[in-house]
């Protein structure tokens, strides 16, 4: 078991580590699976499927409607107008949608949503917990986060809107390590999961031995 936890941290950080490069190669339009094309998520997209009560933004159980909405608002060809060629990707991807067993749908949404948020800033706070600071309250946190970043790399929002939100919270991190003194950063989410589940691993051996 160890040595499977083992391999998932490092093929974990070896995809966090090649993800935080994707949101800034040229080829950081397009986001390709085996079966669909998808656009990094944007903060602008993460908007539009918000607005649309979307089970994937917020929460709930996802039904087909939810992940056909998802996939088709993150698909290179999208666009907020009806035209014959829209139709016609949105029959392709209906198409793929029903050539595919849901569970592959779920997991490549997922895997799309979970590697877009991954850069999220979670700070360390001085009792060693951890909280979210993208969230700046009494506005939504997403605005927070495109005006952090606008502000200081002196960007106009509703350009910063269009970016992905990986690039997004990377730049967060970096401005703040750069600008506020003792800030601490807590490892990806992902990362410290994994990392918790070793270490539960090694005490329940530990205990087992005695």
């Amino acid at each position: 078991m160890i040595d499977e936890l083992q391999k998932d941290l490092q093929d974990a950080t070896a995809r966090i580590a090649e993800n935080r490069l994707l949101a800034w190669s040229s080829g950081a339009e397009v986001t390709y699976s085996d079966k669909i094309d998808l656009r990094p998520l944007t903060a602008k997209a993460w908007v539009d499927l918000k607005l649309v009560s979307n089970a994937f933004v917020v929460g709930g159980k996802p039904y087909d409607q939810d992940v056909l909405e998802y996939i088709w608002r993150n698909h290179p060809g999208y666009t907020s107008e009806k035209t014959a060629e829209s139709e016609k990707i949105k029959r392709k991807i209906g198409y793929t949608f029903g050539k595919l067993e849901a569970k592959e749908l779920l997991d490549l949404v997922y895997k799309h949503i979970n590697d877009a948020f991954a850069e999220m800033p979670v700070s360390v706070n001085a009792k060693g917990g951890f909280s979210r600071s993208n969230t700046i309250q009494p506005i939504e946190g997403m605005v927070g986060a495109i005006d952090e970043v606008a502000a200081r790399y002196g960007q106009n929002p509703i350009h910063v809107l269009g970016w992905p939100l990986n690039r997004i919270f990377q730049l967060q991190k970096a401005m703040r390590i750069a600008t506020i003194p003792d800030y601490k950063l807590a490892e990806p989410t992902l990362i410290r999961t994994i990392k918790q589940e070793i270490l539960t691993e090694l005490n329940n051996g530990a205990e087992s031995r005695t």
